[in-house]
């Protein structure tokens, strides 16, 4: 029998983390719920906020990027399928973070202006309105814990957080890196059920000695350790993750 927090993580995946189609689990309902929490933020709270006229390709964006989360995203790539120049792209991006669709993880760097330059991944604060295959609503999933822990870090304790990728020049990459007041504290990648240990997790953890280095996989069969990194199931992290 799977464990309650297994039962909870599979939910997430399916339905996301907002209480009605979560609680209801029902997918017709999740579907109907969606459109129309979609269509009211864009159709009356974007309107009230900014004054854009073309509607119709902010939606496009948006599922441009339901379909790209955990990739990094080409600014002039979306400015070319939507046939927009790039600022365009980068003011409606904003637009939606302010609106709480999506949230933005950039690339660590020490220098944060080159950071900001970089490729940016983008996820949902909807789980369940990824439109990937399951290795990116798992990552999302846990993207949306990983934030929601550092806001309530920053809430309580005043110390400013981030949430950000590693990768390096030869394309070495871990999902997720967490920063607490400029300090690097835990590295994070996420799998679906490869229990061997990304070489990346290694090769950056020699880099950023004092950062906790996890490996999260959905189908493990049990955990491991091997030099300082932990490899455990995402349900278990997620159920006793805690960074305060």
């Amino acid at each position: 029998m799977p464990e309650k927090s297994d039962l909870a993580l599979d939910k997430l995946l399916e339905f996301g983390g907002f209480p009605e189609p979560y609680i209801k689990s029902d997918n017709r309902f999740a579907k109907r719920w969606r459109r129309v929490h979609i269509d009211t933020i864009i159709r009356e709270d974007l309107l009230d906020l900014e004054k854009v006229r073309d509607i119709k390709s902010i939606e496009i964006l948006i599922d441009l990027l339901r379909a790209r989360v955990g990739s990094a995203v080409s600014f002039t790539s979306l400015a070319n399928d939507l046939q927009v120049s790039a600022h365009t792209v980068k003011h409606w991006l904003q637009i939606l973070e302010n609106l709480y669709i999506i949230f933005p993880v950039r690339p660590y760097s020490r220098n944060i202006t080159r950071s900001i330059l970089k490729e940016t991944k983008y996820f949902l604060y909807d789980t369940g309105a990824v439109d990937g295959d399951f290795g990116a609503k798992l990552e999302n999933t846990v993207a949306c814990a990983l934030l929601r822990e550092l806001h309530f870090i920053e809430d309580i304790a005043g110390s400013r957080a981030g949430l950000y990728y590693l990768r390096d020049k030869e394309k070495h990459e871990v999902d997720f890196l967490v920063v607490i007041d400029n300090k690097p504290v835990m590295m994070i990648e996420v799998k679906t059920g490869d229990d061997n240990f990304s070489p990346a997790l290694f090769r950056f953890g020699n880099l950023l000695k004092n950062s906790k280095v996890v490996q999260v996989v959905y189908d493990l069969k049990r955990k491991k350790t091997k030099n300082s990194v932990i490899m455990l199931p995402v349900h278990e992290f997620l159920r006793d993750f805690q960074l305060s």
